[in-house]
């Protein structure tokens, strides 16, 4: 196996894909001035790679044939690279390229572990290292935000990021944010088994949203929580499991290590910080890391459990 050539050949096809099924429900032309998959094919190259717009804009001609792109769209300014990840059209492939990553597994997942990380904006800054300090501190409304704070749920056989939520600001508690990720599992996945978190998402309303969607939950009690429902029978059966099968909860409840594994893999593949200055496109570079990071995953999983990589439905 060789990595590179293989991500790069399917990121152009998973674009490809994408696009596809973005003009199918669309009218209009996908692309102005440039064709937007080529924009979404260099801004994915770019975060594979991890160099900056200006050299970054080189890869296109570079892994022109692999991407499947034209010689006549092989030039282009730096700034439309930029500009790409606040496209509306770009943006829209990348989510699609992150629906199709969980094509190939959505059948033979069933546990995921949920866990929030940050990623520095700043090359001087770790988030291990920094952590305890940094949460300490108030929140400040002004000033450059030295993290960015994304909640991740990933699958703990395949470790195929599932969904994800991008926090308001690196401050925000992780709890809010499991129902909105246990709503994309929901759609993305047919057969949910197990969810798994930290004492950080630990609340009967979480409890009770992860019995609607009908797997287990395991979330590790805080030493001060007791038995009492208040209307959210899911809170006392999670505990009376902890209680009478205390082994096997803990078996299932450690899988959760496998969440911080994959956010440290995200950091170690890729540890150049953040590199956008505006909100919202450093948004988008986190989807587009995401689904770099799933589209590498892939190519692993095709040669170590023989998974076809077919972004169409079984």
């Amino acid at each position: 196996m060789c990595e590179a050539p293989d991500v790069i050949r399917l990121i152009g096809g998973a674009v490809d894909e994408a696009s596809v099924r973005i003009r199918r429900g669309c009218c209009r032309p996908c692309w102005n001035a440039y064709p937007k998959p080529l924009l979404a094919k260099l801004i994915l190259t770019q975060q594979y790679d991890g160099r900056c717009n200006r050299v970054g804009v080189g890869l296109l001609r570079l892994f022109r044939e692999s991407l499947g792109v034209e010689a006549t769209h092989a030039w282009l300014s730096y700034k439309t690279l930029e500009r790409g990840y606040s496209d509306a059209a770009v943006i829209a492939i990348l989510n699609e390229v992150f629906f199709l990553t969980q094509r190939p597994v959505n059948m033979r997942e069933e546990r995921f572990a949920v866990d929030g990380t940050c990623f520095p904006t700043t090359i001087k800054a770790n988030w291990e290292s920094a952590k305890a300090r940094f949460l300490k501190k108030k929140p400040k409304p002004e000033g450059r935000r030295i993290f960015e704070k994304t909640v991740m749920a990933c699958g703990t056989t395949f470790k195929i990021i599932a969904a994800f939520a991008v926090a308001s600001t690196p401050y925000a508690n992780d709890s809010p944010y499991l129902k909105p990720i246990l709503t994309q599992i929901r759609q993305l996945y047919d057969d949910v088994s197990l969810i798994v978190a930290d004492p950080a998402f630990l609340s009967r309303e979480n409890c009770a949203s992860i019995a609607e969607l009908g797997p287990k939950a395991r979330i590790m009690p805080k030493k001060n929580v007791s038995m009492k429902a208040k209307g959210f029978k899911a809170w006392r059966d999670m505990l009376i499991e902890f209680t009478h099968e205390t082994e096997r909860w803990l078996r299932d409840y450690h899988t959760r290590s496998i969440a911080e594994t994959v956010s440290s893999t995200m950091k170690r593949v890729n540890p150049t910080p953040l590199r956008k200055r505006l909100i919202m496109r450093r948004a988008v570079e986190i989807l587009a890391r995401i689904c770099v990071y799933n589209l590498r995953q892939l190519t692993y999983l095709k040669h170590t459990h023989n998974i076809p990589l077919q972004f169409t439905k079984p």
